[in-house]
């Protein structure tokens, strides 16, 4: 007897509903789901899994197959960004490149002499390459960072869509990204990163009472301390200093927001572990629809959600023992 020697099994959201309705009884096992309630149970799922987002689930680990790292460039005097995908003032990403200027641009230049369209250095082990419609910031002698677009293909030569509003020395930084970073609902660590990949951790505010209380919000410096506020399309975040060196960039361990399910055909965006705690949940959400479910049901439900928050939870050195 041989194995299947694939690790592959994944559901779509279509066959997380069809488990749904026959695990509550309203279909026979590998019945035709009607379209009405295939399209209810859809919407169904896309409110479970929003709300499975961050830690709201109460789970100590499952979300970590949601972590993402974002970089976000400082920019100079500025003390709030906001974090999304149609944000205009924070080019975030979860990936930027990093090359420098090989000679002096001045003002008005739209063709930049590169030192190169790769880069190995940022993310060790990774090749980040420079492509066509690519965000570009160049680090201008003002001491500011101008964010433009790349157009055409570069090479030795990064041409760009906005010309220079000042010069630009050799040695200045060039950054680089393909996609905005998405607003996340929820963050675990936060550090200054510096020119040579040097971390300073920052503090992490999430209520506004403890950002509020910091002094000097005003005075030029390096950030040490940040507020993070979720908002509905964007994340905010408020550094407590006006940065003065924009080489250094916050970065950010985040959890990411859940995958929207267009149709049914979208494969589920979760680890296999969660597949089954999804069909009994998303059967639970149903079941006043359908008007049933049984004691059973609840037992499979309850035991399919204590495995997943039970998942991948973190060790901890700290522990409380009785009478110690």
């Amino acid at each position: 007897m041989t194995t299947s020697a694939s690790w592959d099994f994944s559901l779509t959201a279509g066959q997380i509903i069809q488990s749904a309705y026959e695990d509550l009884g309203v279909i026979v096992p590998g019945g035709t789901v009607a379209t009405a309630d295939s399209t209810m149970a859809l919407t169904r799922l896309q409110m479970l899994v929003k709300q499975h987002q961050g830690r709201a689930d109460g789970s100590p680990g499952m979300p970590i197959h949601t972590r993402q790292r974002i970089t976000m460039p400082l920019a100079l005097g500025q003390q709030t960004y906001l974090i999304g995908p149609n944000s205009t003032d924070s080019p975030s990403s979860t990936v930027i490149g990093r090359t420098t200027i090989s000679n002096l641009e001045a003002a008005g230049q739209t063709v930049l002499s590169i030192t190169s369209n790769t880069d190995i250095t940022s993310y060790p082990g990774t090749i980040v390459t420079m492509t066509s419609g690519d965000v570009i910031g160049i680090e201008l002698d003002a001491g500011t960072i101008q964010w433009t677009t790349i157009t055409g293909t570069p090479a030795v030569t990064a041409t760009v869509i906005n010309a220079l509003s000042s010069a630009a020395s050799a040695g200045n930084y060039v950054w680089w990204f393909t996609s905005r970073a998405q607003r996340f609902p929820y963050i675990e660590f936060a550090a200054i990163r510096d020119e040579n990949f040097n971390d300073t951790p920052v503090d992490i505010y999430t209520q506004v009472q403890q950002y509020e209380a910091t002094v000097a919000k005003f005075a030029d410096g390096s950030p040490t301390c940040i507020l993070v506020e979720p908002l509905r399309l964007n994340t905010r975040i408020t550094v407590d200093t006006q940065p003065t060196d924009v080489t250094k960039q916050l970065y950010l361990t985040v959890l990411y927001p859940s995958e929207d399910y267009d149709a049914t055909t979208n494969d589920i965006a979760f680890p296999q572990e969660a597949l089954r705690y999804l069909s009994w949940e998303l059967a639970f959400a149903l079941s006043p629809s359908v008007g049933r479910w049984t004691v059973e049901m609840e037992k499979n439900r309850q035991e399919a959600r204590a495995m997943y928050v039970g998942l991948n939870a973190e060790d901890s050195v700290l522990y409380f023992q009785a009478n110690a």
